[in-house]
């Protein structure tokens, strides 16, 4: 990913974005049966994303990692910015795996995900410091 998007052919997009269509209907299910919106495609770089929240910002995110091999990180995150500091507890519960690899249990992954951003989200004292803001 330069620059954060995609400068290739929209032959290579549709390939690197193609494993992301076959879990749109998993995404979507999740989105329906939370009440919560996904979003697609963040910077031009094939990812679906939920985010949620005000005060503690929530997200689970699905995205590529690498364009050649076409696997994938799902990422859930509870971060709170506070005094120009970024506080966050991440965790990566799929880390550079194929869609066919987890498919089958990535509604489960996202309940789970979601589930435990929730729960830091309600406990951000415990979030670790992560980043100075400017």
């Amino acid at each position: 990913m330069a620059n954060g998007g995609w400068y290739g052919t929209k032959e290579g997009w549709d390939r690197i974005e193609a494993p992301l269509l076959d879990a749109d209907p998993i995404l979507d299910d999740f989105a329906l049966e939370t009440g919560l919106t996904i979003s697609k495609n963040y910077k031009d770089w094939p990812e679906r994303s939920v985010v949620w929240g005000d005060d503690v910002r929530c997200i689970i995110q699905l995205y590529l990692v690498d364009e050649k091999d076409l696997t994938f990180n799902l990422w859930i995150c509870a971060s709170q910015d506070r005094e120009r500091k970024r506080f966050w507890k991440t965790e990566t519960p799929i880390r550079e795996q194929r869609v066919g690899q987890f498919r089958d249990r990535l509604a489960e992954e996202l309940r789970e995900g979601h589930r435990k951003v929730v729960e830091w989200s309600g406990r951000a004292a415990d979030l670790k410091f992560a980043t100075n803001l400017k």
